[in-house]
């Protein structure tokens, strides 16, 4: 990611040349699928996380990250493995996909289950549990909740505590969001929402044979 940074005789919007080290062989859109392939498969792993056997993923909380550029550049990337012929990101939670392609997030219809940081996924499940909330009294104020911490009010506490870590995320995604500019993308999730949402949420619903036709689909 840092090398793709650091390209300075092109843009993300030419034609990827990619060459393996210590390979022969030109070119023809094969080996630049594997690239795209294998640097996908890493950013996923280094960029976001999902709890438990969760299919959707959400980013990693990282300043660190988001100060490197590193979600811009995985924005590009995405949209260049999308229009030249590489695999799609279909990895995200729907929550996350309706903020890349709106700009914005309903919050309203976040819950629990969008929560994916492990810390802050128990802490509400300690909420859920405990009767005696004592002993998590600076985790819950560190979430934002300005309430009286006792059982009676464990549901708004719930509700603070999955706000805070959801829309913590938006600074990360907006910057994603940034990078998916790279051919004008952003403007063909606007247009082509149906369609785009499975190149990013893979769907329990969708079988391989749909989310291939799909892929298969002509670029926009």
């Amino acid at each position: 990611m840092v090398q793709w940074q650091r390209q300075k005789k092109g843009t993300p919007g030419n034609t990827l040349p990619v060459t393996f080290l210590g390979e022969a062989g030109v070119d023809s859109g094969v080996i630049r699928k594997e690239f795209l392939t294998n640097l996908i498969d890493e950013i996923e792993k280094r960029l976001f996380e999902h709890r438990g056997h969760q299919s959707g993923k959400s980013p990693i909380y990282s300043l660190s990250d988001l100060e490197k550029g590193f979600f811009r550049t995985a924005g590009e990337v995405f949209s260049v493995s999308l229009a030249q012929g590489g695999p799609a990101p279909c990895f995200l939670r729907q929550w996350c996909f309706d903020y890349l392609s709106a700009g914005d997030l309903d919050e309203v219809n976040l819950s629990k289950d969008d929560v994916d940081d492990a810390e802050l996924f128990e802490l509400i499940q300690k909420v859920e549990e405990e009767t005696d909330l004592s002993a998590w009294t600076d985790a819950i104020i560190s979430c934002g909740f300005t309430g009286i911490i006792k059982p009676e009010n464990k549901e708004a506490i719930i509700r603070s505590i999955v706000l805070h870590a959801t829309l913590r995320l938006i600074p990360l995604l907006k910057q994603l969001r940034k990078g998916l500019q790279v051919y004008n993308f952003v403007d063909i999730l606007e247009e082509h929402l149906g369609l785009c949402q499975h190149f990013f949420v893979l769907s329990v619903v969708d079988d391989d044979y749909k989310l291939i036709t799909l892929m298969e689909t002509p670029f926009p």
